[in-house]
């Protein structure tokens, strides 16, 4: 804001009185004379860094210029020394020309001027000089990539770290990098044998890098990437950093070239990590490519799904707070483990001290077994934790099994999981082709599981085993029939579905069903006629399947008779029903606990108690679930004090399949008083 001062008429005249010579009144002051036109500034101008350029190749000349009088400007490149070539757009700040040829051992300069003005009077300009040189040297560079691993120790307590052995690393991608600026110069894939070669200029500075990748397209393909889970939270799991391993920068020469291996060392000083564990990822990829191949020899022209194997030296095997993806983050993931989704994810264990899991290849493998029955197969586990020798449920014990089956398969019969404790190296194995006997066995039993189907494949004749079929018909049922069978997948559906098989060796099959405890004559994929209780003869295990119609009520019992630490997924407390419907309709479920033990005070509400309200967990808590092949049609798991009512959508006709269990067998807060026993009336409407 302004202020202009005004004066009274009177006070001027006054004032011009006293000036002795004054008309009485006061004239304005003459206005200021205009300011000097604005001086101007000629234009800043840059051609760009001076080049080294190959004869022949199209060269990019990019100019900038700056006015600080915002004028309009126009450029304007010329030539001013060298062999003459034709500019394009040289009207831009960009312009463009080939370089001309050059004799050999004569490279010439060429000088280009840019010229910019600003329409005003001022002009400034700029000069390039464009080398322009013969190609150098081509030259071929050969190398091989490797990783360290460290063999277990006998009987698998821990890793010799003494005795450290060389692997290739097989088919991951290697890029040749400018070692100034890091820009891709050239790529190509290791081979089975580690081995890389690739075609470069010589005389440049390079680096090698090898990706944590398995990248390969057409029939077969894969995509396998290994990942820090634990770096760059910002970002989606899929798109956190991969690992790499880079040579020392070198020059490229004037001749042929063979590079020293370049080694991904473990990382390993005297007792603990002390350098770089750059061995980690590569060797969690070479399991995985060594299970892949598997799979090719079966199926050549498989196309795998893509997969991540995020492993850190932060995961470890705290449980952390219960907040999957906070916990991801922060390497609390409890255990390894598979889970699956649009892209699978496999976790690995890798804290020093803790428990470390990239050199135990079989774990790995037992992992991506669980990948492959996701991608390509169907699993119906309810996962959980379990040890070796547990009466488990038997979608459970299938899923094991075959994880660890299949990595025998793949990798070798000797299964290593080594383990830290306290600072002491322990762990433990199984020897897949001949394991020792480890709980009851029977259709409950991984090891029972595990060892069925390995002897399929396994041409060794232990005892009981004098032949194989091979991997294909294992690979054709698990992507066959156990995909779509009407029951819960289990041993059942798989050997029904393996002895329909043409030409298949039922003799053979029933031999190892028999040996494994597991009823053979006139089994089928439900396991009617299995005689097989378990140890003791328990209740609540047989029948596998109890039959329930429309109408009807029928009672079973779920019983936590193999589960001290409430963990819900023994034998006897997942109970199975079958239903067939033979027309189309809505149905009400209906299941209601048998004499229950303990009944709600009046007024109770499960859904707005208070998680510190003891009679929440008081109850029997029924929960069932329908499925029609292997997909959940209706999921019944309401907290409603002894009683779970739920009403389906229209069902359609079909071979449906039903598993109720008590939920308070897998509530750790549950009263330890509540009964092991929990009967149920389920009737259907």
């Amino acid at each position: 804001m302004s202020f202009h001062r005004f004066w009274p008429l009177a006070l001027l005249t006054t004032l011009g009185a006293c000036g002795g010579g004054g008309s009485g009144t006061s004239n304005p002051p003459p206005p200021p004379p205009p300011p000097p036109p604005p001086v101007n500034t000629a234009p800043t101008v840059d051609a760009g860094v001076d080049q080294t350029v190959i004869e022949l190749t199209v060269v990019q000349l990019a100019g900038s210029a700056n006015d600080v009088n915002n004028d309009p400007l126009t450029y304007s490149w010329t030539q001013t020394v060298g062999t003459t070539v034709t500019l394009m757009n040289a009207d831009t700040p960009d312009a463009s020309f080939t370089a001309p040829d050059v004799l050999a051992g004569m490279p010439e300069s060429l000088t280009f001027r840019l010229s910019v003005s600003d329409g005003a009077g001022g002009m400034t300009t700029d000069d390039i000089v464009v080398s322009v040189q013969e190609p150098g040297a081509v030259v071929l560079l050969s190398g091989v990539a490797e990783y360290e691993f460290p063999p277990p120790n006998n009987g698998c307590d821990g890793l010799n770290f003494s005795a450290v052995i060389r692997r290739p690393i097989r088919g991951a991608p290697v890029q040749i990098l400018d070692a100034a600026t890091n820009a891709l110069i050239a790529s190509t894939t290791t081979s089975a044998t580690g081995a890389y070669s690739v075609t470069l200029d010589g005389a440049i500075d390079v680096i090698v890098r090898v990706r944590s990748q398995l990248l390969q397209a057409g029939s077969p393909s894969w995509d396998v990437d290994v990942r820090s889970n634990t770096d760059n939270n910002t970002v989606p799991l899929n798109q956190r950093p991969l690992y790499f391993l880079d040579s020392a920068p070198f020059n490229t020469g004037g001749v042929d070239l063979v590079r020293p291996p370049l080694v991904a060392g473990t990382g390993w000083g005297a007792n603990s990590f002390t350098g770089v564990r750059a061995a980690a990822p590569f060797a969690i990829l070479d399991a995985i490519y060594e299970m892949m191949q598997l799979v090719v020899s079966a199926d050549p022209t498989i196309n795998f799904p893509a997969l991540d194997a995020f492993w850190s030296s932060a995961n470890n095997t705290s449980a952390g707070t219960g907040d999957f993806f906070a916990d991801l983050d922060t390497g609390d993931i409890g255990n390894s483990f598979y889970v699956g989704g649009s892209v699978g994810s496999l976790f690995l264990l890798g804290m020093d001290g803790d428990d470390i899991e990239e050199f135990d290849d079989h774990v790995v493998g037992h992992e991506w077994g669980h990948y492959f029955e996701d991608k390509f197969s169907r699993s119906d586990s309810i996962g959980g934790a379990h040890s070796l020798g547990n009466q488990l449920d038997m979608r459970l014990a299938f899923g094991e099994g075959f994880g660890t089956a299949i990595a025998g398969i793949g990798l070798g019969p000797m299964y290593c999981d080594t383990l830290w404790s306290g600072g002491m190296l322990r762990g433990f194995e199984i020897n897949v082709e001949s394991p020792s006997g480890v709980g009851f066995t029977g259709w409950f039993n991984e090891l029972s599981v595990m060892q069925i189907l390995y002897d399929l494949w396994d041409s060794n004749d232990e005892g009981g085993d004098p032949m194989s079929i091979g991997f294909t018909p294992i690979y054709d049922v698990m992507t066959g029939a156990q995909q779509s069978t009407a029951a819960f997948t289990s041993i059942f559906s798989f050997a029904e579905a393996l002895k329909a098989l043409p030409n298949a060796e039922t003799a053979f099959i029933d031999a190892l069903l028999l040996r494994e405890d597991i009823t053979a004559t006139g089994i089928n994929l439900y396991g009617d006629g299995e005689t097989n209780d378990g140890p003791g003869t328990p209740p609540d295990v047989l029948p596998i399947y109890t039959d329930i119609s429309l109408g009807n009520t029928v009672r079973v019992c779920s019983n936590s008779q193999f589960d001290s630490a409430r963990d819900g997924n023994k034998l006897s407390e997942v109970r199975y029903l079958r239903l067939n419907l033979q027309s189309a309709g809505s149905r009400t479920f209906t299941v209601d606990t048998v004499n229950p033990d303990s009944t709600p005070s009046a007024g109770f509400d499960c859904t707005t108690a208070a998680a510190t309200d003891p009679e929440i967990r008081e109850h029997s808590d029924p929960d069932l679930q329908l499925w029609l092949n292997g997909q959940r049609i209706l999921e019944a798991r309401g907290c409603e004090p002894n009683q779970e009512i739920a009403t389906s959508g229209v069902l359609a006709p079909g071979d449906y399949v039903i598993d109720l269990t008590e939920f308070r067998y897998a509530d750790t807060e549950s009263r330890v008083t509540f009964p092991e026993q929990t009967c149920f009336d389920v009737t259907i409407n």
